[in-house]
């Protein structure tokens, strides 16, 4: 059998049990938000932009009208007026530069800018062009004894070059020079010096016994001229009877050589002297001869 239920208590058996509870602390959740998203369309709109300049400026100059444009030519190397009529046929002005150096004075040593650039027509292109090396005034030593002449040149930085020539001048005399005074050359640039050997001297020719026109003519050939004096002589007419200088003998060349040529003989009237006229040639002379 199913026993019953035990009845119920009463107010007066209740047992109360009082609990203490802790308050339960409460924990800080952080969540970490995403930063909110940044506007990057103008950036891109102006990368896309600059893309655009850079790719309409090559095809601009890739494209570009070149009918205004000319290609600098290479001018290293030329004379300076060679340069700049080469400049000149390619549409470009010239600027020149000069500049001291081992090139050779008027030598176009470098060019700006370089040849192969494009540049406008009546751009200017800059040339620099050599002046050659430290410039010398060349002093003045015509008229000096050769040793001098080399004392001066020598102190100025020059060499003097010696060539021996016949001159009227006495020997050893600097006669002429070259380069002239005054002229601008090169440090240890040569200078030729003509120096007198003296007077050019020739050998009489033997004229006794020749003919009046042959005797002028050897004289003429060697440089000599004929002082002519006519004498009363037994011999020939017109044959060179005694000459002075005398054969063999030097003289300068250019010196008059005197001949007597026979007229026949003399006659006389009264008793007197028939005077003889000299004829000189090449010289305004005339003398009577007792």
């Amino acid at each position: 059998m199913t026993q019953p239920a035990p009845p119920p208590r009463g107010p007066e058996d209740a047992t109360y049990v009082e609990e203490t509870v802790e308050p339960v602390p409460q924990r800080r959740v952080v969540v970490d938000e995403a930063p909110p998203p940044h506007n990057i369309w103008p950036w891109l709109l102006a990368l896309l932009f600059a893309a655009a300049a850079i790719v309409f400026f090559v095809l601009w100059w890739t494209n570009r009208d070149d009918a205004n444009t000319r290609t600098v030519p290479d001018l290293t190397g030329m004379r300076e007026q060679q340069a700049r009529s080469e400049a000149d046929a390619r549409g470009f002005e010239v600027k020149t530069v000069r500049r001291t150096g081992f090139s050779p004075a008027g030598t176009v040593v470098d060019q700006g800018p370089s040849s192969g650039a494009k540049l406008e027509e009546g751009a200017r292109v800059l040339i620099v062009v050599s002046r050659g090396r430290a410039q010398i005034s060349v002093p003045n030593v015509t008229g000096l004894k050769v040793e001098a002449a080399k004392r001066v040149l020598t102190t100025a930085n020059l060499r003097p070059q010696v060539q021996q020539v016949a001159s009227d001048k006495p020997a050893g005399v600097v006669v002429s020079q070259d380069p002239a005074e005054g002229e601008n050359v090169a440090r240890n640039e040569q200078v030729f010096l003509s120096v007198s050997k003296g007077p050019s001297l020739v050998a009489v020719p033997s004229l006794r016994g020749l003919t009046l026109e042959n005797a002028t003519q050897r004289l003429a050939d060697v440089g000599l001229v004929a002082r002519i004096i006519r004498v009363s002589s037994s011999e020939p007419e017109g044959t060179v009877i005694a000459q002075d200088p005398a054969g063999g003998q030097k003289v300068k060349k250019g010196s008059a050589v005197r001949i007597n040529v026979s007229e026949g003989r003399t006659t006389t009237t009264g008793g007197a002297t028939v005077t003889e006229t000299v004829t000189v040639t090449t010289l305004t002379d005339t003398t009577a001869i007792p």
